[in-house]
C-alpha cells in the first residue's frame, strides 16, 4: 500500500518536475530540482526516482543527492508532501503496511564521492579466494590489494550504486576497481569477469560526464605522465593513468594539456590500435613503440615473465620517440 501512495503522489507532484518521464515499471527521470541538474545541456535529466523494496526513494547522479521519495517530496511540495504525510499515516495506522520511517533521509543530499564501496576488498580475502589468486598470479602490488574489491554478483553492486543503470547486466562474480578524480570523487568501477562471461571487462560511470580515467587520485600532474590501457598496466608504472581503452590520444581533450607518454598495447596484428598509434603521432604526443622481440602484448605480460617495474620504466623511456623519429620507427613496428 505504501508503494501505492508513493506512486500516486509522485504523479500529482511530477507537474513541477522538467522533463519529467517514466523509464519502466518503477523507474521515472527528471532533470534535478535541487541542483538544477546540467548548466549546458538543457534535456539532460539525471535525477531518477526509483523503487527499493516497498517505496521509492530519489537520487541525482549530478549533485548525488540521495533521499527518500518524501524527503524529496518536501522539498520540491511543502503543500502535497503534507498531504502525503497525513495518508501515509493513516495507512500504517490501519495496519496495512509497517510504518514508513521519513527520517531515513538526511536533508542535506549525499554527493557521490560520499557512496560506500560495500564490498570486500581483495586484501581483506582469504589467500586461496579465487580473486585474490587471480590478482597475485598478475603479480599485482600487494599494496594495491586494498583498493581493489570483489563483487560476488555484480549485478546487484551495480544496482546498488547506480539504481538506474539499464544496460544487460549478469549475477556473476567480478573483481571491481573503483576509479576517483584528485578530490577522492567516485567516477565509476570497472569490472573484470573471474568465469568465462560474455563480456570480460565492463566499465561502469557514475555519469556520463564524469571522466574515464583510473588512477586521478594518485598522478602528479606537474610530473611526466605516462598512459596506458588497462588498469592492472598502470600499477606498475611511476605516476601512471589508464584510460580503460584504446584510444589513448584522447587524452587531451579529456584531462588537459600535460607531458604525456603514451603506451599502446603492442597488438601490430590489430588494425583498430595500429590506427589509434598512427593518430598518437600525427597529434605530436611522445609515444612508446615496446620492442617487438619482447614477450606479451602489454605492461603486465612483462611483469609476468619476470621482467621488473623499474625495467620496463626504462625500456619505456629508451622507446619513446615523437614526430618524423615517431613516424620512422612506427613503420618498422607494424613490419612485425
Amino acid at each position: 500500500m505504501s508503494l501505492y501512495i508513493d506512486k500516486k503522489f509522485l504523479m500529482q507532484a511530477s507537474i513541477r518536475l522538467q522533463l519529467f518521464k517514466q523509464k519502466s515499471e518503477y523507474l521515472w527521470n527528471c532533470r534535478c530540482p535541487i541542483c538544477g541538474d546540467s548548466k549546458k545541456n538543457k534535456i539532460k535529466a539525471r535525477g531518477y526516482i526509483y523503487r527499493r523494496k516497498s517505496d521509492l526513494f530519489y537520487s541525482c547522479h549530478n549533485c548525488g543527492a540521495s533521499m527518500s521519495f518524501g524527503n524529496f517530496l518536501k522539498y520540491i511540495n511543502r503543500p502535497l508532501y503534507d498531504q502525503y504525510s497525513l495518508e501515509r499515516f493513516k495507512n500504517e495506522s490501519s495496519g496495512n503496511t509497517a510504518k514508513p520511517d521519513f527520517s531515513m533521509a538526511k536533508e542535506k543530499p549525499v554527493f557521490h564521492h560520499d557512496l560506500k564501496i560495500n564490498l570486500p576488498t581483495i586484501e581483506s580475502l582469504p589467500t586461496d579466494h579465487p580473486a585474490k589468486q587471480y590478482l597475485i598470479k598478475r603479480k599485482i602490488p600487494r599494496d594495491r590489494m586494498k583498493d581493489i574489491y570483489f563483487a560476488s554478483n555484480f549485478k546487484s553492486f551495480v544496482l546498488e550504486m547506480l539504481p538506474s543503470y539499464d544496460k544487460t547486466l549478469y549475477d556473476e562474480p567480478r573483481i571491481v576497481f573503483p576509479f576517483f578524480d584528485a578530490e577522492k570523487k567516485l567516477l565509476g568501477f570497472q569490472g573484470r569477469a573471474l568465469n568465462d562471461s560474455k563480456v570480460k571487462y565492463i566499465t561502469i560511470k557514475m555519469d556520463d560526464d564524469f571522466m574515464k580515467i583510473y588512477g586521478l587520485d594518485r598522478v602528479d600532474l606537474t610530473k611526466k605522465i605516462y598512459v596506458v590501457e588497462g588498469i592492472i598496466d598502470s600499477m606498475f608504472l611511476h605516476n601512471s593513468i589508464a584510460v580503460m581503452d584504446a584510444s589513448l590520444h584522447k587524452i587531451r581533450s579529456i584531462l588537459g594539456n600535460y607531458d604525456y607518454v603514451l603506451i599502446p598495447d603492442r597488438d601490430v596484428r590489430n588494425r583498430e590500435v595500429m590506427k589509434n598509434v598512427a593518430k598518437m603521432i600525427e597529434m605530436k604526443y611522445n609515444v612508446c613503440l615496446l620492442p617487438n622481440n619482447l614477450s606479451g602484448k602489454d605492461i603486465n605480460d612483462l611483469i609476468m615473465t619476470g621482467t621488473t617495474s623499474s625495467e620496463i620504466m626504462n625500456l619505456i623511456d629508451t622507446n619513446t620517440w615523437s614526430d618524423l623519429r615517431a613516424r620512422l620507427e612506427f613503420e618498422q613496428w607494424k613490419k612485425v
